[in-house]
């Protein structure tokens, strides 16, 4: 394998997320940049690769760039769905001791924090759909809950607190992409 195959190959894991189309289009484009690079350096593949930088941060510069692509989106919404079901202190069988709530708050910081890196990392869209996919994983836990489990009482406070709790997610998730976007350096070039 010779060196600028290998430095193109550990480009392409670092935007490991991306959509395929848009990675290999990139990946011809930077071949044909090495290739004139090379030619200019005299075919020096040492001095023509050290001008773009380490492959790692070229391949994560694209990625902030373009972006993931929609199946690891669709996989982060569907993580935060998952994460927040365990959010619901009601899910866990025993007493109504200490040990069910603060589990349940523990899943709901986790479930908060992948919100939010969701946002930052792939967009204040894809962190808003991974909000209401919160929200939503916490209200279908609880009504499955309330249904399955005999005995189980419902009050207005605690369905109000539910309801106020999971609606948070969601512009948790809009809210850091979003200002993330506004705020942040100017767009990079490569």
């Amino acid at each position: 394998m010779t060196a600028q195959d290998e430095y193109l190959n550990q480009v392409r894991r670092s935007m490991m997320g991306m959509a395929p189309a848009v990675r290999e289009d990139i990946l011809r484009e930077l071949r044909s940049h090495v290739a004139e690079s090379m030619a200019a350096n005299g075919g020096n593949a040492v001095a023509a690769l050290s001008g773009f930088g380490s492959p790692r941060e070229v391949g994560r510069h694209y990625r902030e760039l373009y972006g993931y692509g929609r199946a690891f989106r669709f996989l982060f919404v569907v993580l935060a769905f998952l994460l927040a079901i365990p959010s619901i202190p009601v899910l866990v069988a025993g007493d109504a001791g200490p040990f069910p709530y603060g589990l349940s708050l523990a899943f709901l910081g986790i479930v908060a924090a992948w919100i939010l890196w969701v946002s930052v990392a792939a967009g204040s869209r894809t962190g808003l759909l991974a909000g209401v996919a919160g929200f939503t994983g916490r209200v279908v836990a609880f009504g499955a809950a309330a249904t399955i489990q005999p005995g189980a009482v419902a009050t207005a406070a605690g369905i109000g607190l539910l309801v106020i709790v999971s609606s948070v997610l969601v512009p948790l998730g809009w809210l850091p992409g979003t200002a993330k976007k506004a705020w942040g350096a100017p767009k990079i070039d490569l």
